[in-house]
C-alpha cells in the first residue's frame, strides 16, 4: 500500500470507526499501533501520534503544518529517501 495522504488517512479512520466502533478504544489506548494497523505502515517512535476526542463542549481544530516556501527540509528529504512514513501535514517536528 502506498503511503496515504492526510485526507485519505482521515477517511480511513472515519470508515474504520463506522465499521468497528471498538477501534476508537484502540486509537485512544495506543494511537501509533492503531494507525499503523489501519494504514499498514510502521510509524517510527520519533513521530508523535496523538488522538484528540471531541465532545459537544470541547472542539479541536487541526492546523496544517507551516512549510517554508515549498522546499523540502533535509530531515524530511531523508524520510522519503529512507522509505520513512510521515503523512502530509501530520505535524511532525522531526524525522523518524
Amino acid at each position: 500500500m502506498a503511503i496515504p495522504s492526510r485526507a485519505e488517512v482521515d477517511a480511513l479512520v472515519r470508515a474504520k470507526l463506522a465499521d468497528d466502533p471498538a477501534f476508537r478504544e484502540v486509537l485512544l489506548a495506543d494511537p501509533r499501533v492503531g494507525l499503523s494497523q489501519l494504514v499498514g505502515v510502521d510509524i517510527p517512535d520519533s513521530v508523535a501520534v496523538t488522538v484528540h476526542e471531541e465532545s459537544l463542549t470541547d472542539i479541536h481544530l487541526v492546523l496544517a503544518a507551516q512549510t517554508g516556501g515549498g522546499e523540502i527540509a533535509e530531515d524530511d528529504l531523508e524520510l522519503v529517501a529512507g522509505g520513512g512514513a510521515c503523512w502530509d501535514n501530520c505535524g511532525c517536528t522531526s524525522g523518524p
